[in-house]
């Protein structure tokens, strides 16, 4: 099964069912790169981010039928292809031959010669004038969302929703147990990786995803992980013998940033109810001896004796929706109001744990107030002893840098 077929299941699954690519056992990433499972990979999730365009797309191009009219297969066909004319770098030609394939193969000769006649003349179509539809539309979000955004970013709106539509970048946090950035930089160049500092963060490079097959990667001089998540770890500022609390801690790449901080000598619960392998894993490949994972729901978990804690909760993810194709579709008034009563309980809970004079560091991958300032301004007037040293707000908009919030909590 080449990539594109296996991104066509995937979609059929996705829109039957909700589950997405990383799910299928077909897609498991190997020991090496594998060029299907990569294209797979790029027309899947490239495919859902944009999916609400390219319906408006197709639907303007099928005249008198409706896209959703059409078989399940076909309509992801369609989409499919869509996605590889308009946004991917293969050849046009190559795009549609695929896509008349597949759609024989999912279809019949009728719905084959409808895939080849759409694609062959994809056009430009125009949009719609109203502001939050004509947004809704061309970057493909949940109107809710674009509401909320402008209600909190006005006319910055639209450059987020650009941003968060681009490719992602690749990242990575070097171990600084092991070796340096500028070791890492020559090591992944001598292998065939493209990769270059980042002015604006000491410890990341911008490289690409194949990384993960490097032998740098594979002995444990780095880990994957995006600027300002590894920039919420540093604001815990972590102290060599400490207790550190990290909840909601899997993968692990939080506990293992913090970890290297401390130079491996203290103690670090690595806090979650599942993924915990993970977790034990990382530590492994990257010679981190100190992180303990324990398997517990925040909510309940007590030691009352943590110098610092990180918090990094469950969050609509709306700081790293170019990275997650799938997110932006699972964020709705309901759910959004779920995460924010979630998060509320975890920073109570997590706040017991927490000596006198201990640092809380709340975070999260989202751009939504509800869940960062207003949380933390919620939380400060619950608890007065409590006070906030300092908060900061990352927006995807700046070069390397995923969405994201930290605010450092120190109880008096």
């Amino acid at each position: 099964m080449n990539g594109r077929e296996l991104a066509l299941k995937a979609l059929i699954e996705f829109e039957s069912g909700g589950k997405t690519l990383k799910n299928m056992p077909e897609a498991r990433k190997g020991e090496k790169a594998d060029r299907d499972i990569q294209k797979a990979y790029d027309y899947f999730y490239g495919t859902v981010k944009m999916i609400k365009r390219l319906d408006f797309i197709l639907d303007e191009h099928l005249k008198k039928k409706r896209l959703e009219n059409l078989p399940l297969p076909i309509r992801n066909v369609l989409r499919e292809g869509a996605y590889g004319l308009l946004f991917s770098q293969d050849p046009d030609h190559a795009v549609v031959n695929e896509s008349v394939n597949l759609a024989k193969k999912y279809g019949h000769n009728g719905t084959a010669s409808l895939v080849n006649a759409v694609l062959r003349n994809l056009h430009t179509v125009v949009y719609p004038e109203e502001k939050v539809e004509y947004l809704s539309v061309f970057y493909s979000f949940p109107e809710f969302l674009v509401g909320k955004l402008i209600e909190a970013y006005g006319e910055k709106t639209e450059k987020i929703l650009k941003e968060s539509d681009k490719p992602p970048v690749t990242t990575i946090r070097v171990n600084r147990l092991k070796a340096t950035p500028e070791r890492v930089l020559e090591d992944l160049k001598k292998e065939g990786f493209k990769a270059e500092t980042i002015e604006t963060s000491e410890y990341n490079l911008l490289t690409e995803s194949g990384v993960v097959y490097s032998e740098s990667f594979k002995g444990g001089d780095f880990q994957i992980q995006g600027v300002t998540q590894t920039m919420n770890a540093e604001m815990l500022s972590p102290k060599r013998g400490e207790i550190i609390l990290d909840l909601c801690s899997a993968p692990g790449t939080k506990s293992t940033a913090i970890a290297e901080i401390m130079g491996d000598e203290g103690i670090i619960l690595s806090v979650d109810r599942k993924k915990l392998h993970q977790v034990v894993r990382d530590a492994k490949r990257l010679g981190i001896k100190k992180i303990y994972p324990v398997r517990a729901d925040v909510r309940d978990f007590r030691v009352k004796k943590a110098d610092r804690i990180l918090l990094d909760v469950p969050c609509s993810g709306t700081g790293v929706m170019g990275k997650r194709g799938d997110l932006r579709w699972n964020v709705t008034p309901e759910s959004l109001g779920r995460l924010v009563n979630l998060q509320r309980e975890m920073l109570i809970s997590a706040a017991e744990n927490l000596v006198k004079g201990g640092v809380l560091v709340y975070s999260t991958c989202s751009i939504l107030p509800e869940e960062n300032e207003k949380q933390v301004d919620w939380f400060v007037n619950e608890n007065q002893d409590f006070i906030v040293e300092r908060a900061s707000l990352n927006l995807p908009e700046q070069p390397f840098y995923d969405g994201g919030f930290g605010a450092v909590l120190i109880r008096r």
